[in-house]
Parts: structure tokens; C-alpha cells; sequence
């Protein structure tokens, strides 16, 4: 009972600091997205170009490796100076929530220069520490802080999709690595703040975190949940009275109805912003916090006393007077935003794209059974796969390996064209022929269906696969209007330098500093990472942006308020049914409740 009502008290203590979290969360949080992100993404593409890379993905990684020891080396520079920054971000937030509970003012600048300070101390020892704590433990934990240099630390969904797939031991491993971390994060969670707030060496900051949580892990978890869950519940109930109101002034004052929205928009702005500031800070207050009810907290530095003694800064009248006018300025640019996106449509209507030939496990992936079920719902385009044969010929298969799906343990390259044809393919308690890529296009072409083609390649390809391929399918791709990417950079661009008619994209398993420079049409981006700025990078080029592979309808209507131009799904009808919904005359509300799940 003491350790809920403590838990209680905390969290109304966490909640009335909100104005001294602002300052520093809001500067920080500034300095990461708008000047540091860019100037990291801006250099790694500088790198790669001087090494003619086009693009950091996982088939340009070994030519890095093994031709590019410059390259490897400048990306090795920015990849710590990545480690650097999020260590100054932990400890600069860190410094501040300690300063706020010890109810010491502290300058922006003097908070600057006592983290720089702390810089100067550091050990590698603090380094290896805070890359196994914040890369390893706190992602797999769920505990990590919201900092914008991790956002883009994410497994793509199709990997997990892969891992979890029919796995019952993996899951049961997984689970029991997740409780593994989670506990290991909250055991370990006063290790990096001792080494910050009191020069702790790193064994001795690991075993007096590991002493100090003994007996104590539950109290730290009640923390977390209630502060944590209180969070979640504040900002759920604020957007859902907000939203319910707008709809309401829509329903009974339609004439009002764009002057209550733009005001509900920037209430909903606010918000997030203040979710930011609390999730932000969250783990440093639950920190600091249990540190001084263990006593254990450290006094103010002697640095503090040494730049306080400088004169405050009074406020002057230039200085109101300027930052009035800021304030003025930026709420005349956040109305002008809020009424153009209100007064617009704020979603595009997309391509519809069955991955695999595919809707709803309605057949045997990439067969022609399952292309002419799924032909009759309509979709811009069919995607599927083909690999090249043992005979140089091509075939219709996904997998690298013929086995969950015929039971012959090979690859699709270790067999004959005909040999392939005479194996079935099992899969959603249905059964179907492999079928040849001539076979597939001759079926498409009968049912006017026009197709996605993934050219998946190997290292066992031949080195002639794009200018054979190209050669013997030109006519058909380009008079039927279908369209290819790849998960492979080399055969995407070759693809495009045999045939500049063929309308090409390369598929991206994740987003690191954008879209890549390339000749390429479009790009099909896994939706994890994907975001409105790549979409929007993209189109400035001229390029198409296409979504995989989306199959929830939160996640559709999210990606169509992105602006994509086409969505991989499984499910197409859902696709469809969510397309028609969205699509529909929007009420301000509507898009009110899209640019809350956009940003969410």
C-alpha cells in the first residue's frame, strides 16, 4: 500500500513539473530533429558519394567492406559520433531533471557546459556500458527514452512476421528473452546515472545498481506503470475529448465548424507535444526520483556553484519584445498550416497491389489459381516473384529454398524449368502446380491483369540474368503495362539501363538517411520505417513511393495520410474497403482523426 500511494504522489509530482521539463526537452528535442539528424544523414550521403556507393542497404555492405576502406572508416566515424550524441542527449536530460528535483534554477548555458563537462570524463568503459544498456537491453526491454537519433532503431514487421511465422519455440524464446532484458534493464537502471551524477567507476556503478534494486524491483515497475499507464490515459482522454468535441460543434454549429477544427487542431498539437516532453522524460524522473528516496542521490556539483556565480540575465523589455513577436509569428504559421491542411484533402488515393497474387490466404501464393481469384477484385497490380533456373529459364516462386512449400529440400536455381513445373505447392490447405514466368504472364495477359514483377536474384544467378531476361520479355512487360522492382541496388539500375522504357523500383527493407539517388521509377519501402519526409524527398525527385507489406487498416489509412502512391497488402478487399472509407466526403473531424493517427 506505501508503495502505491508513493507511486501516486510521484506521478502527481511528475505531472506538475511539467513547466520546468519544457524548456529543456523542447531544445533538445529541436536541436536533434532540425540541425543534428540532417547534418548525420547529410554526411553519410557525402561519404557514399565519394566512394560512388548510391545507397547504404545490405547489398552494397560488403562492397564497403571489402573495396571501400575510406568509406568504411568515415561511416565508422559517424556511426560514433551517433553514440556521442545520444550519450550528450541522456546526459544533458539526465543533468536536468536532477537540477529540477534538487530544485536548483539552472541557465541553459551552465547545462550545457556541465554536460560537456561530463563529456570530458568519459570512459570507454561508460561508452561499452551505455551501447549494451541503451542498443541491447533497453530496445528488447520496451523501457528505452524517447530520443530521435534511436526512432530509426526498429526490426522491420517483415522480419518479425518471418521470426514469429509457425515458430512456437521462437516465440517461447523470444518471451523469455524479452522478461530477461526487461528485468536486467530495471536491475541495471541506476548504473549509467551513478558513473554521470557521481564519477562512479563502471563496477562499482553496476554492482550498487544491482544492490540498490535488490528487493525492490516491483516498487520500480509500480513506477513505471503508473506513470507510464497515467500518460498513455491523459493524452488518450484528451484526444478523445477534443475529437468528440469537434465533432459535436460539427454536427450542431456547421457553420463554425473550420474555425473549431483549426482551434482543435492546434489543442491536439499542443499535445503531442506535451506527450513528447513527458515520454521524453519519463525514465530520467523515475530515476532521479527513487535515486533520493534511497538517499543515494548525490549533492550539486562543485561546477554548479563555480557558473553560478555568474549574474542572472534579466528579462528586458527588447527581449519580451522579441520574443512576443516570435510567439506571433510562429502562431500565425501554425494557423496558416492547420487551416491548408484542413481546408484540403489530406489523403491520396493509392495503387492496390496484391502481394504474392494473393487476398486473404484465398489460394497458393504465386500460382495461377490463386492470380485469377484474386484478378476478379480488381487490383491496380498483381505482385509476384520470379528466380531464375537451373537452365537459365524462369520460374514463379518466392522462397530461396522449395521446401515449406513443396517438401523438396533445394533451391528453385538447382532444378530445371521442368523439373520445377511437376512439383506442387501446399500452402492454406490448398494445393497448386509451380508455374513457369511465361505460363503466369500468358494468364495475366488473358485476364488483363497487369503485374508487379519481383526479380529475385542470387549468387548463383549468371552474370547475363538482367540482359537475358530483358531480351526475351520486353515486348509483353512493355505492351501489357507491367511494371518490376527488386530487393537487389545492381539489377534494379541495370534493369533500367537495359530498357529505359520498363518502369523499374527497388525495394527498401528499411530507411537510413532517405531515398537513394538512383534511376530508378519508384522505390517500395516496408512500412516500419517509412515516413512522410522519405515520401516527400521521394516525389521531389519524381519518384513513386509504394508501401509493404500493409495489413491492418490503422496502418493503411496512416500510409495514405503519408501521400504513398501504392499499397502491398494480403489483404486486398480490406485494402479496398479502407480506400473507399477514407476516401469518402471527409468532415473535419475525419481528418482530425488522421492527422492524430499520422503523428501517432
Amino acid at each position: 500500500m506505501k508503495y502505491l500511494k508513493n507511486s501516486f504522489k510521484n506521478m502527481i509530482d511528475f505531472f506538475a513539473g511539467t513547466s520546468a521539463y519544457f524548456r529543456d526537452v523542447l531544445l533538445m528535442h529541436g536541436f536533434m530533429l532540425f540541425i543534428l539528424l540532417p547534418l548525420l544523414a547529410s554526411s553519410t550521403r557525402f561519404i557514399l558519394k565519394q566512394g560512388k556507393i548510391e545507397y547504404l542497404s545490405y547489398d552494397t555492405i560488403p562492397i564497403i567492406l571489402s573495396k571501400h576502406p575510406g568509406v568504411l572508416l568515415a561511416l565508422v566515424i559517424v556511426l560514433f559520433a551517433i553514440i556521442i550524441a545520444v550519450f550528450f542527449e541522456f546526459t544533458f536530460l539526465l543533468l536536468s531533471i536532477f537540477f529540477i528535483k534538487k530544485r536548483e534554477p539552472i541557465s541553459l548555458t551552465n547545462l550545457l557546459k556541465g554536460t560537456i563537462l561530463q563529456l570530458k570524463k568519459i570512459r570507454f568503459s561508460t561508452i561499452l556500458f551505455f551501447l549494451f544498456y541503451f542498443f541491447f537491453v533497453l530496445p528488447f526491454s520496451g523501457l528505452g527514452f524517447n530520443s530521435d537519433l534511436l526512432a530509426k532503431i526498429k526490426i522491420p514487421a517483415f522480419i518479425m512476421d518471418f521470426i514469429f511465422a509457425n515458430r512456437v519455440t521462437i516465440i517461447a524464446l523470444v518471451g523469455l528473452g524479452y522478461l530477461v532484458f526487461f528485468y536486467l534493464s530495471v536491475r541495471l537502471i541506476f548504473a549509467l546515472p551513478e558513473m554521470i551524477l557521481r564519477d562512479v567507476p563502471f563496477r562499482q556503478a553496476v554492482k550498487e545498481s544491482w544492490r540498490s534494486t535488490k528487493n525492490h524491483f516491483f516498487k520500480i515497475l509500480g513506477q513505471f506503470v503508473v506513470i507510464g499507464g497515467s500518460i498513455l490515459v491523459v493524452f488518450v482522454l484528451s484526444y478523445t475529448v477534443i475529437l468528440s468535441g469537434q465533432a459535436i460543434i460539427e454536427s450542431t454549429f456547421p457553420s463554425y465548424a473550420l474555425v473549431s477544427a483549426v482551434i482543435a487542431m492546434t489543442l491536439l498539437q499542443f499535445i503531442l507535444l506535451m506527450n513528447i516532453i513527458f515520454s521524453t522524460v519519463g525514465v530520467f524522473y523515475i530515476t532521479i526520483d527513487y535515486m533520493d528516496d534511497e538517499g543515494f542521490l548525490p549533492d550539486l556539483p562543485q561546477w554548479f556553484f563555480e557558473q553560478s556565480k555568474q549574474q542572472k540575465k534579466e528579462w528586458t523589455a527588447l527581449k519580451i519584445g522579441s520574443f512576443a513577436f516570435i510567439a506571433a509569428i510562429f502562431g500565425i504559421g501554425v494557423g496558416t498550416y492547420n487551416t491548408n491542411y484542413l481546408s484540403n484533402p489530406s489523403v491520396t488515393e493509392p495503387l492496390t497491389i496484391s502481394h504474392r497474387g494473393v487476398d486473404a490466404s484465398n489460394g497458393v501464393q504465386n500460382t495461377l489459381p490463386a492470380l485469377e481469384k484474386t484478378s476478379l477484385e480488381n487490383p491496380s497490380y498483381v505482385e509476384m516473384d520470379v528466380q531464375e533456373t537451373k537452365d537459365k529459364q524462369f520460374v514463379v516462386m518466392h522462397d530461396f529454398n522449395l521446401k515449406k512449400l513443396t517438401g523438396v529440400n533445394k533451391r528453385p536455381n538447382q532444378l530445371t524449368l521442368e523439373e520445377l513445373t511437376k512439383l506442387t505447392v501446399k500452402e492454406n490447405g490448398m494445393e497448386a502446380k509451380v508455374c513457369s514466368f511465361d505460363e503466369y504472364l500468358n494468364k495475366a495477359k488473358s485476364l488483363n491483369q497487369k503485374l508487379l514483377i519481383e526479380i529475385k536474384t542470387t549468387a548463383q544467378d549468371s552474370p547475363d540474368l538482367v540482359e537475358r531476361f530483358t531480351k526475351k520479355y520486353r515486348k509483353i512487360i512493355l505492351s501489357e503495362k507491367h511494371i518490376l522492382h527488386t530487393l537487389t541496388f545492381d539489377t534494379a539500375t541495370q534493369l533500367k539501363k537495359e530498357e529505359p522504357q520498363f518502369y523499374v523500383g527497388y525495394i527498401l527493407p528499411f530507411n537510413i538517411v532517405g531515398p537513394p539517388v538512383t534511376n530508378v521509377d519508384f522505390f517500395t519501402m516496408e512500412y516500419t520505417t517509412l515516413n512522410r519526409n522519405f515520401i516527400n524527398a521521394a516525389h521531389d525527385d519524381g519518384k513513386k513511393v509504394y508501401a509493404w507489406t500493409v495489413n491492418d487498416e490503422d496502418t493503411m489509412t496512416r500510409m495514405m495520410f503519408y501521400g504513398v502512391d501504392g499499397i502491398v497488402t494480403d489483404k486486398l478487399k480490406l485494402l479496398n474497403q479502407t480506400i473507399r472509407t477514407d476516401l469518402d466526403e471527409l468532415t473535419y473531424s475525419d481528418k482530425l482523426l488522421h492527422f492524430v493517427i499520422g503523428i501517432g
